[in-house]
């Protein structure tokens, strides 16, 4: 979505593509290099969330995006263990460990680290897009 010029706050939670390929980004070679150059080009920041045992969205895969973002790629780590551990039934049977970072593995209480992150993408997104986080 980055190579969208409209896109100029992108976050990307617990990306999980491609399953089979857990250090592997879902994007060809040239829309990566574009994607980078964007990034150079514009001083965009790519903010990022994820779980530190999600088998899902791995530590390899935060490492692919910041070799091909550099510093623009602000990766945050949640400890799993601050995960909401009563998800919906998918996420519990399926999924199998803490995945959705400000979705279903969100403790809603004010202070938790799941609801700072969900803040910080907030306040992120207003200051992107120019508007007053409230």
């Amino acid at each position: 979505m980055a190579l969208e010029p409209a896109v100029i706050a992108p976050v990307v939670n617990h990306p999980s593509l491609p399953l089979d390929d857990p250090g592997g980004l879902e994007i060809s070679d040239e829309d990566a290099a574009a994607v980078a150059e964007r990034v150079a080009r514009e001083g965009l920041k790519v903010r990022a969330y994820r779980f530190d045992n999600d088998r899902w969205c791995t530590g390899q895969r935060f490492a692919a995006y910041r070799a091909l973002l550099g510093d623009a790629f602000d990766g945050r780590v949640l400890k799993a263990e601050t995960a909401n551990t009563n998800p919906p039934p998918f996420f519990r049977d399926v999924g199998g460990c803490a995945h959705s970072v400000v979705t279903a593995h969100l403790v809603d209480q004010d202070g938790h680290p799941t609801m700072q992150a969900r803040n910080e993408i907030i306040a992120f997104l207003a200051e992107r897009l120019g508007m007053r986080a409230e």
